[in-house]
């Protein structure tokens, strides 16, 4: 709500000016108008008065403390306290925003500043003294979140012409200059200081006609140092192209330098123009490993930002020669660095063309990559742009591609996103949004360097809105490292006063990238910050300024400051502070020490790893992968207790820094433990928190939360956490301790423990990483890993996966099983201890009812989920030598029943002859009694096709007639009275299944009406082939038997319980009392420890006591046996001795069982309070 409009003027020496409100206000804006604006639209007699046009604002607020019942007298004798905050107002209409928080409101705002009138309207709520009244409660729906997407004009992602944006801005420039054009000066060919004075600059251009006779190669290099005009004829190009080649003699170090040379100087030009080159010159007896120096390879990786010149250099004999290179003995790190990056860079630009035309299987994530490496260098990035506005062939890809139905394009710069997981229009749109970006920067570029400041505003405004939206953040941060674009944006920083709108949208974006620490790798970067001085900046605070010069300054110090501050802040320990400023000098360290450990894989060599080592020794201490660990538990800490159970203090830090550093921690770590020796304690250490921050990651991550950049966070942090114990898994078999044992182990121990967490989510997060570090081809794993580790793991895997849901125990199974590949039989085990497990249960149904019941069948779903594999063969012949006969056979005399039972035995009966007498017939009478009960999963079977191939193979002495026909009546009748002309039935089947259980002594089929038979019998006679009619008189001879259908019920699927009986059950069981060990007397102990005085008081009260023995006088003893403190225990017999009274007394039942707090896990285990008796333990 509007609280106050107001035009103030100044008053006073102080220049001061005041606002008092009628009653305490919490403001939450501040909205100034300039001159001449009407604020609002209803009242077009109010005009805003402001002058002059830019200034500097002090804001005081009177500091009014609400919220908490504090009698009058109190908040009278509160200090007068006064919060400040700066304005800066660059002119326009400007709102800020100020948080005020819920403890404090306002009754005064006090405004000081060098300005003769400002009008502003202040907005935000009244505050009430009275504490509110206790609210009731209501329910709410989550809140849905949606993102705003960009107006059409500023969205280049949806743009058929991603530079129309880019144009428009040019526009605003009078006789500008074409886009392509300022592309070229801009990063390609950068002209001297004096062609700028030159009246007809900047259409400045290369003569390729000034010289009519030959020319050398230095003379054409030059030639080339102007663009060359977009006019010009093909023949003029074709007779330079000539010359260049007339002029290539020998090979050597220095023609080799100038040709690459001139490829990357014309790479920028005209199509055409690289086109006659590459037909004039043959580069293949230009280029050997002997003229490739370092100054020619990066000067032809520039030049491979062409797509024509790429092509070219794909060649086989140029790749021959790359690989010639690194294994020359003068190559040096950076050569080999180049000689790589050329090497896949020729590569991506097919990738990148595929991508583009959206072939099928085309490499999205390579492509992206692509992109991402040209923006690390100023000419590769400005030939690229200028290539792909200037080929139409590129051109056309874009413009044609379908449309992006997105809000905002994704951000394939990181990598993480798999290439199947993109589709083309989404590629399409980050493409597009990278070619708007671009060329909006080259637009910035020129408007700074007129100067134009109305451009220059204008363009820095967009990029600033860009910086703030997801997917255009990812692509404009690296390219405002550029050096020019740093340079640019420092120059804007400095002498902003009265501020500009230009110099505060540059300090919000230099204030941007110094969110992400990869900024500070940038030597560029780091120069620029630290030449803020203090006070000096108008959008960037005096605090985050020395935060942000703190972390330079480590950047700065290169290895060992970094090393200094993250050992530093791992000996703190638990004691370590945690904010923005050390979150952000953290997250710079590690950079820089990740960045030191990556230069191996570019460069080659084992320089990074060596220079760390080094780093780690001139601290003068060791083990630094152990100080990362305790970095990182530290971090935990902070991250765990947004996540706990019961309510704790709200964070001082943001969810979003905190799970970033974890990730970038997390990642230090995995890189650390290749060059590190650690301690199976550190590592039970490490995998117990990454487990508690898998956990909170996997909540952060899900879509009910509303920002989506602490979602991303999450997600990251996620796919750091099973890396790193991917990698600790993979530890070689010579440290069995601190290998995949340790790992797994810890997954399995802490998993089932939990301290103010959700167990539930706990275990689920713990199984997730398993299955992360047991992976499907077991890569992350040693070889021949599963004999050596599985046995010193088989206890704590067990309890584990008996703590699983069915559906994760089979997919737990199921990879165990395809990584032991039958060496040990891990699956046959699990299957069989489930079903001894089941079997167990079945005892105690009947006394402990539904959650029994409950678990059963879940057990039973677990064994059907694993059936219904294809390869689920080893798991029929494991079940083949178990109770699961047993187990069915107790469930049908329980009226109890499943529809996974009878998907087990539909599989069963497949492969009868692997099976015991038992379990077959057991098969049959779960056949039979799901069809009683109509079960969908065996109504899509032939039943009756699968028992009588399961009796065909058994004995007639083996089976049970009267049983099974009191089955087989009931099921039919169950047939006959759900279906109207019993189409379904297999009549052969039915009859070989009555012939099979024909016996003299039994032929009632029980619960068969005569309707029912005579119904039945009708259909066998018309629907019987003609071989088998001459058995209907067998048939015949049963007779029907009408008795009432069974009451069967099913097992529950799910469970429905009181709190107060889920309480009673989840208690764990009371230990008996024992006797407690006798305490060993130490040698060292005080004499008098040794004298056994009763009572102790007594050594206090008698003078007798004399050294090691006490000589009672008079009436001493007695008068000693009448103090309370000797009465204390006698409840047994004077004549019973101590050991007989503690056993009558274990073998009475107490009167109160004692409860056990439960904080751990395994105390829940047996679930339900149940015993080894049904084999939990």
């Amino acid at each position: 709500m509007l609280l106050q409009w107001c035009t103030l003027s100044p008053a006073g020496p102080s220049n001061l000016s005041a606002i008092r409100f009628s009653s305490p206000s919490r403001v939450h804006s501040i909205k100034i108008f300039p001159t001449d604006v009407q604020p609002f639209g209803q009242c077009p007699d109010i005009i805003a008065r402001t002058e002059p046009e830019a200034f500097f604002l002090d804001v005081y607020f009177n500091a009014h403390p609400v919220g908490s019942p504090v009698d009058a007298k109190q908040k009278l004798k509160a200090p007068n306290a006064l919060m400040p905050t700066v304005i800066p107002y660059a002119g326009g209409i400007v709102e800020y925003a100020v948080n005020m928080g819920s403890e404090f409101a306002t009754r005064l705002m006090i405004v000081r500043g060098d300005f003769e009138t400002v009008s502003m309207a202040i907005y935000g709520d009244v505050v009430s003294d009275t504490p509110p009244k206790s609210p009731t409660y209501s329910p709410l729906s989550l809140p849905t979140h949606s993102s705003v997407p960009l107006v059409p004009a500023l969205d280049a992602a949806k743009s058929k012409d991603p530079t129309a944006l880019a144009r428009n801005l040019l526009a605003l420039i009078p006789n500008a200059p074409s886009l392509s054009l300022v592309i070229r000066l801009m990063f390609c060919l950068k002209q001297p200081n004096d062609d700028w004075e030159l009246p007809e600059f900047p259409h400045l251009y290369s003569d390729l006609n000034e010289e009519d006779m030959d020319i050398d190669l230095d003379t054409a290099f030059r030639c080339l140092s102007r663009p060359v005009v977009d006019g010009i004829s093909s023949d003029q190009l074709h007779r330079y192209a000539k010359k260049v080649s007339e002029a290539v003699g020998p090979r050597d170090d220095a023609q080799s330098y100038l040709i690459a040379g001139i490829l990357s100087r014309s790479a920028s030009q005209t199509p055409e123009f690289t086109q006659a080159l590459m037909q004039a010159l043959d580069l293949e007896t230009i280029f050997d490993p002997s003229t490739l120096d370092e100054d020619t390879l990066f000067t032809l990786l520039d030049a491979s930002t062409n797509p024509d010149i790429s092509r070219l250099l794909k060649a086989s004999w140029f790749l021959n020669v790359l690989r010639a290179v690194l294994v020359l003995p003068s190559v040096t790190p950076q050569m080999k660095k180049a000689c790589r990056r050329l090497s896949d860079r020729v590569g991506s630009w097919t990738v990148f063309e595929q991508a583009l035309s959206g072939v099928p299987d085309a490499d999205y994530t390579r492509a992206a990559l692509f992109l991402k490496d040209i923006g690390k260098e100023e000419k590769s990035f400005g030939i690229w742009l200028s290539c792909i506005t200037t080929h139409e062939d590129l051109l056309a890809k874009i413009r044609d591609a379908p449309a992006y139905e997105g809000v905002y394009p994704l951000d394939l710069m990181s990598g993480l996103n798999h290439s199947e997981d993109i589709t083309h229009s989404e590629f399409i749109a980050f493409v597009r949004a990278y070619v708007g970006v671009a060329s909006v920067l080259a637009v910035y570029a020129w408007s700074d360097s007129l100067p134009n400041l109305h451009c220059r505003e204008r363009t820095l405004g967009v990029l600033r809105l860009w910086q703030e939206i997801p997917g255009y953040r990812a692509i404009i941060s690296p390219l405002l490292l550029l050096p020019q674009m740093t340079f640019r944006l420092e120059c804007m920083t400095i002498g902003n006063d009265p501020p500009t709108t230009a110099g505060i949208n540059a300090e919000s974006l230099l204030f941007a990238l110094a969110a992400n620490p990869q900024s500070f790798l940038n030597p560029d970067f780091v120069r620029c910050v630290r030449g803020w001085e203090p006070w000096s900046l108008t959008w960037i605070n005096e605090r985050e300024r020395a935060d942000i010069e703190r972390a330079a300054k480590i950047a700065d110090e290169g290895i060992g400051g970094a090393v200094e501050e993250l050992v530093g802040f791992a000996k703190e320990g638990l004691d370590a502070i945690l904010d923005q400023g050390r979150i952000r000098a953290l997250r710079v360290a590690v950079a820089v020490i990740m960045h030191a450990l990556e230069d191996n894989t570019e460069s080659g060599t084992k320089c990074g790893d060596w220079t760390v080592l080094e780093a780690v020794w001139g601290e003068h201490t060791h083990g630094l992968l152990n100080y990362a660990i305790d970095v990182f538990t530290r971090i935990s800490v902070e991250v765990k207790q947004g996540f706990s159970l019961t309510p704790s203090p709200s964070p001082t830090i943001g969810l979003e820094p905190l799970l970033l550093v974890m990730n970038e921690s997390l990642h230090l770590i995995a890189s650390l433990h290749a060059l590190s020796i650690t301690t199976s304690r550190a590592v039970r250490i490490l995998v117990s928190n990454v487990l508690d921050i898998y956990s909170c990651a996997d909540v952060a991550s899900h879509e009910s939360v509303a920002n989506c950049t602490v979602r991303d966070a999450a997600l990251l942090v996620k796919h750091a956490c099973a890396n790193v114990l991917c990698a600790f898994s993979r530890s070689s078999q010579d440290q069995p301790k601190c290998g995949p044992s340790v790992v797994l182990r810890t997954l399995f121990e802490e998993g089932l423990h939990f301290d103010n967490v959700d167990p539930a989510r706990r275990l689920l997060s713990a199984f997730d990483l398993v299955l992360r570090v047991l992976a499907d081809d077991g890569d992350s794993l040693p070889v021949g890993w599963m004999p050596f580790i599985i046995p010193q793991i088989l206890t704590p895997l067990t309890i584990f996966f008996r703590h699983l849901e069915p559906v994760h125990k089979v997919q737990l199974v199921q990879r165990l099983v395809s990584l032991d590949r039958g060496v040990l039989g891990l699956g046959e085990f699990l299957v069989q201890g489930e079903v001894q497990r089941l079997a167990g249960l079945l005892k105690v149904m009947a006394e402990r009812g539904v959650i029994t019941q409950w678990e059963v069948g879940a057990g039973l779903e677990f064994v059907a989920g694993l059936m219904e594999d294809e390869d689920g063969d080893w798991c029929i012949a494991a079940l083949s030598q178990s109770e699961l006969g047993t187990i069915m056979t107790g469930l049908l005399e329980a009226s109890l029943y499943s529809k996974h039972l009878g998907t087990i035995a539909g599989r069963l009966a497949e492969n009868p002859e692997s099976l015991g007498i038992e379990l077959r017939l057991s098969v049959v009478a779960a056949l039979l009694r799901g069809v009683q009960v109509q079960e969908p999963s065996v109504c899509r079977m032939n039943a009756f096709g699968l028992i009588s191939a399961v009796l065909e193979t058994t004995d007639e002495k083996d089976r049970d007639p009267e049983r099974l026909l009191w089955e087989v009546g009931h099921a039919l009748g169950a047939v006959v009275e759900s279906n109207d002309n019993l189409s379904s039935l297999d009549s052969e089947s039915v009859v070989n299944t009555l012939l099979l259980l024909d016996s003299p002594s039994q032929s009632d089929l029980h619960g068969l009406t005569s309707e029912q038979w005579v119904k039945l019998y009708t259909h066998l006679e018309t629907s019987l082939p003609p071989n088998m009619l001459p058995m209907l008189p067998i048939i015949k001879g049963f007779h029907p038997s009408p008795s009432p259908p069974p009451t069967i019920s099913f097992l529950p699927s799910t469970l429905t319980l009181p709190l107060y009986d889920l309480i009673s059950l989840l208690q764990p069981p009371a230990s008996l009392p024992s006797t407690p060990p006798p305490k060993r007397k130490s040698p060292s102990q005080d004499v008098l420890g040794l004298v056994a005085i009763s009572p102790p008081t007594a050594v206090l009260r008698s003078p007798a006591v004399t050294g090691l023995t006490k000589t009672y006088t008079r009436n001493d003893f007695r008068e000693l046996r009448q103090l309370p403190s000797a009465r204390q225990n006698t409840s047994r017999l004077p004549s019973m001795h101590v050991d007989e009274f503690l056993q009558v007394e274990m073998s009475s039942p107490p009167l109160v069982q004692p409860v056990v707090p439960s904080g751990d896990m395994l105390n829940l285990s047996p679930s339900f309070n149940m015993g080894k008796e049904n084999g939990y333990i």
